[in-house]
């Protein structure tokens, strides 16, 4: 049994991203970066910012890759487009995909629990747990399992993000103080260009850093409904009933 349309009702792991969606988050992100320097420098004229951030987006690039392995920042991105953009799991969509889960087990019984397939780690796996009717106990430790997993795989993924927006700020003042110093009298104008485009670039990855902890605090509410909802279906598989103790686990402006 499977859910007729997985993404309805939870959507967890990302799939693989594709060329086609990580060029425009890339172009939107140079277009943010040189337009916004443009405003905090006042210069009028963009071709000033051409080779500013050349050195600050090749050089981050550069430094990312020796730093972190290639799979690592291919995670990242694909969290950086299914969390950072599209706004990750939802806690109310869990709640509605236990109460779906509840009417299955009413209507097939535990068993019938066991044959649900989605694309929601947490949620397949309290499915699996119902239909072996576990003791809280092992769900319990299921669940500091997953929520030890997604503290682990957040973090992993906001390292790249972090320490891009710290190459950008380093790599953009050392151009700085390299521009200022080798330039002679009127040759090189504003020599401070490259830390602006540096520094506005951090402050974007530090947007997205910001989405990223909002999601991730969204995913664990997400996996405490999934679990905690194996325990009460197995006490009392009453769909309003199940509701309103779910509900209890959302904070007041998620509900």
């Amino acid at each position: 049994m499977a859910f007729s349309n997985p993404e309805e009702y939870l959507v967890r792991k990302p799939g693989n991203v594709e060329l086609m969606q990580i060029v425009p988050l890339v172009a939107a992100a140079l277009l943010l970066t040189v337009g916004l320097a443009m405003f905090l420098s006042g210069t009028e004229n963009g071709a000033d910012l051409v080779q500013p951030a050349i050195v600050v987006f090749g050089g981050t690039l550069v430094a990312l890759l020796v730093t972190f392995p290639l799979n690592q920042i291919g995670v990242a991105m694909q969290v950086a487009v299914h969390r950072g953009i599209r706004g990750g799991s939802s806690p109310v969509e869990t709640i509605r995909a236990m109460m779906r889960v509840c009417d299955i087990s009413r209507r097939d019984g535990l068993q019938g629990v066991g044959e649900i397939r989605t694309n929601y780690d947490a949620l397949e796996d309290a499915c699996y747990l119902i239909s072996q009717a576990a003791e809280e106990q092992k769900i319990q430790f299921q669940l500091d399992r997953q929520r030890s997993a997604e503290h682990c795989y957040h973090r992993l993924v906001s390292d790249v993000f972090l320490f891009t927006a710290l190459y950008a700020l380093l790599i953009g003042g050392l151009g700085s103080v390299i521009r200022f110093v080798t330039s002679t009298s009127g040759a090189v104008s504003m020599p401070i260009l490259p830390f602006v485009c540096g520094a506005t670039l951090a402050l974007l990855l530090f947007i997205l850093l910001g989405r990223l902890r909002t999601a991730h605090s969204r995913e664990l509410i997400s996996i405490d409904i999934a679990y905690q909802g194996a325990v009460i279906l197995l006490e009392d598989n009453n769909v309003q009933r199940l509701q309103s103790r779910l509900t209890l686990l959302l904070p007041h402006g998620m509900r």
